[in-house]
């Protein structure tokens, strides 16, 4: 299993090549999907700008939490799939996903690419 991060607004791309799409956000009105809540950062930080956000998602949620045993959820929840954690930002974008990825790339020694805007083909050649 491969994890990636990507947007809802590309949900049917990736799907379309074979990814389990699991949310990250805190909500998503119209996706139905896979879900992790406990990556979701809490409502009252949405408006932070990312020198107060960051910190604060850092100790108050992966703080929290161990990154192989999310690894292992991640990889029970897609069935083995390559996996896209997904929120609302646009590639570029401050993002909480990415800091999800630099989590898990510092502490499992995996790498955890940003999709974006990449054409199904592409997503599927940046995996192998």
């Amino acid at each position: 299993m491969k994890i990636v991060t990507g947007n809802f607004a590309n949900v049917k791309k990736y799907r379309e090549v074979g990814y389990c799409t699991v949310s990250i956000a805190l909500s998503a009105r119209y996706y139905s999907g896979e879900r992790m809540p406990e990556l979701a950062p809490k409502r009252e930080w949405i408006n932070e700008p990312e020198k107060i956000y960051t910190p604060l998602y850092i100790s108050e949620i992966l703080g929290k939490l161990n990154p192989l045993t999310i690894f292992n959820r991640l990889n029970a929840l897609s069935n083995g799939k390559n996996v896209v954690l997904l929120c609302h930002e646009k590639e570029g974008d401050f993002c909480h996903r990415r800091i999800v990825a630099k989590w898990l790339e510092e502490n499992l020694n995996i790498e955890v690419p940003e999709l974006g805007k990449m054409k199904p083909k592409d997503l599927f050649a940046s995996l192998v």
